[in-house]
């Protein structure tokens, strides 16, 4: 297994939570122990699991531990590896067993404008597709960039999971503040609007009315909510950074 990261050179296709972690072709069962609701301690959160497809790839499960302190993400093309967010220090940390490394994203501020104008537009409607969760109806909303499709998301009311939805925003920002520091090492040819905005110009735009439970995008990514429970709780053991991995990051930082 290798992790995918250390090899990117066009930053935008990074994608979202999942290409933080590393690519595996078995898919193994994931085990991420938990202690269910009733003991209901403070460190509770919630387990999500999706499926993901990405171009030239099968689906694969991935499974997202979120609480107010960090976001723990396993998926099934690498039973040995794990992304942890550190939502205190907004720091990302991607671990690769077969190498002993940990790849480090810290958060940085996107300090930089554009290179051309970016019109970035949103337009919703009511998503009948989809099924009533929690007595609560999803939105459909579409995203556009310079007259040009870039993604769609399905997206539940705010008060759907809130903790999670602030919990991707964030992490978000700090992929969008590392593709926005490598910016310039992008040939201006391969500069396209679309990946511009929903990689670092608007990279949580799609999050700002709720927690999207399907999204894909024009290249055939796709990404939707199959299972989910709250009151959950981790042992924080489970995911302790290994003392005896290298940590690095692109950016030297």
């Amino acid at each position: 297994m290798t992790s995918i990261m250390p090899k990117m050179r066009n930053v935008f296709y990074l994608g979202l939570l999942t290409t933080a972690l590393v690519a595996c072709t078995t898919p193994p069962k994931i085990n991420i122990p938990v202690v269910q609701e009733e003991e209901k301690p403070k460190n509770a959160g919630a387990l999500l699991v999706f499926s993901i497809k990405e171009p030239g790839t099968d689906y694969y499960q991935n499974r997202i531990f979120v609480n107010k302190e960090v976001m723990y993400v396993r998926d099934t093309r690498a039973e040995n590896d794990f992304m942890l967010f550190d939502r205190k220090t907004r720091t990302i940390y991607s671990t690769n067993a077969e190498g002993k490394t940990i790849f480090v994203i810290k958060p940085k501020a996107i300090d930089i404008q554009p290179p051309f104008t970016i019109d970035y537009a949103e337009t919703s409607q009511p998503s009948s597709a989809i099924p009533k969760v929690q007595n609560m109806q999803a939105t459909h909303y579409r995203y556009d960039a310079n007259g040009e499709h870039c993604y769609d998301a399905v997206t539940m009311p705010e008060k759907f999971l809130p903790v999670v939805n602030e919990a991707m925003k964030e992490f978000r920002m700090v992929l969008a503040g590392e593709h926005a520091s490598t910016l310039d090492t992008i040939p201006k040819d391969m500069q396209d609007a679309c990946d511009l905005a929903v990689n670092i110009f608007y990279a949580t735009k799609h999050y700002e009315h709720g927690l999207p439970i399907r999204e894909w995008d024009r290249k055939g990514y796709q990404r939707f909510l199959r299972d989910y429970h709250t009151g959950v709780t981790m042992d924080p053991k489970e995911y302790e950074l290994p003392k005896d991995y290298t940590q690095y990051s692109i950016t030297g930082d």
